[in-house]
This record gives structure tokens, sequence and C-alpha cells, in this order.
């Protein structure tokens, strides 16, 4: 009887201890995970979240103006072509003019 009993305590026990022993080891470390998760969460990065949202206002700000920006430059484009047109045809009139005047040399 005494050798069932030995198998008994084998079949229960890794590595010398017992089931129970193992969940509670295995619940201090997970336990002990969590805090220490939660000390990197709040103490080491909880400084830096006001600058990461400060630094994100900012890049959305950039990227509001870089569109005004395109916009107007867009629009200064269209009016720099409708000039050219207009210096175009200002030429065109005036060669016209020196023409008529000066009898073809210009």
């Amino acid at each position: 009887m005494s050798n069932k009993k030995k198998e008994d305590v084998k079949v229960h026990t890794l590595l010398g201890l017992s089931w129970g022993e193992w969940a509670s080891i295995t619940t201090v470390i997970i336990f002990m995970a969590g805090m220490v998760s939660l000390l990197f969460k709040y103490i080491v990065f909880g400084p830096f979240q006001d600058d990461i949202k400060d630094l994100n206002k900012n890049f959305k700000t950039l990227n509001d103006n870089l569109r005004e920006i395109r916009v107007s430059i867009d629009e200064l484009d269209k009016r720099v072509d409708e000039h050219d047109r207009r210096l175009d045809r200002h030429h065109e009139r005036i060669k016209d003019l020196q023409n008529k005047i000066w009898g073809g040399s210009y």
C-alpha cells in the first residue's frame, strides 16, 4: 500500500511542487507582471501622453495649413495663367498698332 501512495504523490506533482503550488506561483507571477505593466503605463509613459496629444494636434494643424497653401497655389496658378493670356493679347494688340503706325516694321 505504501508503494501506491508514493505513485499517487508523483502523479500530482511537477518538479516537486503540487498543482496548487504551481497555480499559486503562476497567479503571483501574472499579478506582478500586471503591476509592472501598470507602472510603465502610468508612471513611465504617463507624462508623455500630453506631449503625444499636442504633437498629434500640431500635425493636424500642419496638414490643414499645407492643404490651404496647396489651394492658394492652385488659385495663384490660375491667376498667373489668366495674366499670361492677357499679356499675350496685349502684346498682339501692340504689335498690330505698331504695324499700322510704322507700316509693318517692328
